[in-house]
């Protein structure tokens, strides 16, 4: 019994053992991120296209791209949280424009310093009204929260192109062909 266990064991770790090939987003010649099978990923086309996903396979300098995302499922007793299937997308290692990267903007520091300004006044208004102690804590606390969600919606800065990395000299990206292992 142990060894049909051992040699199920066996059989289930050798996809494992075989090598994929990936590929490198570098700044300047150091890597800074690899793409490789089940990795997410969001990517900008050169045609203003944008794609966001899982890796599912990287095959003749192109990227496989399980399109989906996590939303509500059905279920027999409810709903669950689970990822959902849209289907597949090949796009060529060149034909990608920007990878997008979390980094603060300019824009996006504007946007705060306007936001802060506005809660800041919107409470300084409030103090100048004659108020006792609780009446006036309460009338603060409900005039930053109006002036936080106004100001989400209001923001006068925009970016002109989606944050990340720009593929040309700065950054690049490398796909590395792994040969079958012998």
């Amino acid at each position: 019994m142990k060894y049909i266990l051992l040699l199920l064991l066996c059989i289930n770790t050798l996809p494992l053992l075989a090598q994929n090939d990936f590929v490198l987003l570098k700044k300047n010649g150091y890597t800074i991120d690899r793409f490789f099978n089940g990795k997410p990923i969001t990517v900008y086309t050169k045609d203003k296209n944008t794609y966001s996903g899982f890796v599912f396979f990287c095959r003749d300098d192109s990227i496989i791209i399980h399109l989906g995302y996590m939303g509500l499922k059905p279920t027999a007793f409810g709903s669950t949280i689970d990822s959902i299937f849209m289907g597949f997308v090949t796009i060529a290692v060149k034909d990608i424009a920007i990878i997008p990267a979390k980094r603060m903007t300019g824009a996006d520091v504007g946007n705060l310093i306007f936001k802060a300004a506005v809660i800041i006044g919107g409470i300084a208004i409030v103090n100048q009204f004659n108020l006792t102690v609780p009446a006036i804590y309460l009338a603060q606390f409900g005039s930053a929260v109006a002036l936080n969600f106004i100001t989400n919606y209001l923001q006068p800065f925009k970016n002109k192109q989606p944050p990340g990395y720009k593929i040309g000299k700065k950054f690049t990206l490398e796909y590395i062909h792994l040969p079958p292992a012998k």
